[in-house]
């Protein structure tokens, strides 16, 4: 192997080694009452508006709303504002009729042509009477209980805390896709939880995080031309100093894409505003003002495309050349294979195999199918579920992914302007 390549595969093995590692000992220092769910109430029940910002979800939003009506709350204490923004389908008229047959709820709809859930999302959070806010992805359903653990996560902290998030889960899974990305969201409800024990969270989800609502008045509302507003709005929030916790048994389902162009609209969306808002908060990176976020999550959020590089170079140089290679001999031999399977012969020998490489390569596997195990744990659900879908993620789902970062890295560096879309990526 060309010594270049060689030093950039220990580079990468040794980088995702410590991070593992890192996060491992996060999970061992904060083990003892991990998985316990002890019953939080809030003391009082302050007024909270519930947002819910909708483009084109006239299949989902009936039930959306239906979900915060059954919140174990008291009803005259939330106050709901449906906005639906620059929607071509008849979103509004679910709306309206939900209006109707609700008439006991305090619920309005604001319409705007304007297209962006940043701009509806401030749009809604000026009419917000709540000292505490919610927003509602009009495609997801939130959990009868989450809302009183929420705010009494915000009863355990000190106003500086600004943002609570949820645990996020997919609803009802269909296809191989969405099965993939019900692994893929049971292992970001563990590592939030990790985040959250040092501070690092960097993404307040769409689906119901709680914003104290002075708060996010103060630092001047969601950023309207970011195209994944919320994650700029905690990466502001730390770059201020405030705080972002997660509330590990609030439970939101939302749905996940269902399609592999809706997947990949979805996650170019997601990286596209990653990167972005990775360079627009650059001068958070390896400061240690900012703590672990600064030192520790930055730096991750930066090598999640050097990983993602890596890994789509490793696997065409070890997979997809080789093959490449053999289709061409075949070619010029006339695809006459039989003089080769008459003087087939096997050998095998220890020396051939790089057993440092193979030891890392094992370690890092075994503690990925251990972080499977513990998030299944953690989000109460059953493995025997998901056991088959287990190893397309690990050695499919990654690269497809990998492969949707470089096209962003790609797009970046071309000067392609982002756009916003949908939640489903649609």
């Amino acid at each position: 192997m060309n010594i270049w390549l060689s030093a950039l595969l220990w580079m990468t093995y040794l980088l995702s080694l410590y991070f593992s590692v890192f996060w491992l000992l996060v999970f061992l220092d904060n083990s003892r009452g991990f998985f316990d769910r002890p019953k939080k109430t809030p003391k009082r029940t302050p007024l909270v508006t519930i947002i819910v910002p909708a483009k084109n979800e006239q299949d989902t939003i009936t039930g959306t709303l239906q979900s915060i009506t059954e919140l174990d709350y008291p009803s005259d204490k939330i106050e709901l504002i449906a906005i639906c923004n620059a929607t071509t389908d008849k979103t509004a008229e679910r709306v309206t009729e939900f209006i109707k047959t609700h008439p006991e709820r305090n619920i309005r709809l604001i319409q705007t042509p304007e297209p962006g859930k940043g701009r509806a999302m401030n749009k809604a959070l000026a009419k917000a009477k709540g000292e505490f806010f919610a927003c509602l992805d009009a495609d997801s359903f939130v959990d009868p209980g989450s809302l009183k653990k929420m705010l009494a996560v915000f009863e355990e902290h000190d106003t500086n805390l600004a943002i609570v998030t949820p645990a996020m889960k997919i609803r009802s899974p269909r296809n191989l896709y969405q099965r993939l990305q019900r692994i893929e969201y049971m292992l970001s409800i563990f590592i939030g939880r990790l985040m959250s024990k040092i501070d690092c969270l960097y993404v307040a989800p769409g689906p119901f995080s709680v914003y104290r609502t002075e708060t996010i008045r103060n630092i001047g509302g969601f950023d309207e031309h970011n195209i994944t507003e919320d994650m700029e709005i905690a990466y502001r929030c730390q770059r201020e100093h405030l705080k972002i916790t997660q509330c590990p048994d609030a439970w939101v389902t939302t749905v996940g894409p269902a399609t592999m162009k809706g997947l990949y609209n979805q996650r170019n969306r997601w990286f596209k505003g990653g990167l972005l808002n990775t360079l627009k908060y650059k001068a958070i990176l390896a400061n240690k003002q900012y703590g672990d976020f600064g030192m520790i999550q930055m730096s991750i959020n930066c090598l999640m495309f050097f990983f993602s590089s890596t890994a789509i170079l490793f696997f065409t140089y070890y997979m997809i050349w080789p093959m490449i290679t053999q289709f061409r001999d075949l070619y010029l031999i006339g695809f006459d294979i039989w003089p080769l399977l008459t003087h087939l012969q096997f050998k095998f020998s220890l020396l051939y195999i790089d057993i440092e490489k193979v030891l890392i390569a094992n370690f890092l596997m075994s503690l990925s199918l251990l972080f499977i195990w513990i998030a299944h744990k953690n989000a109460q659900e059953s493995i025997k579920q998901t056991r088959w879908t287990i190893v397309p993620y690990v050695f499919v789902y990654y690269l497809a992914l990998s492969l949707v970062a470089l096209v962003v890295l790609a797009e970046t560096a071309m000067g392609k302007k982002p756009e916003w879309s949908d939640a489903k990526g649609e």
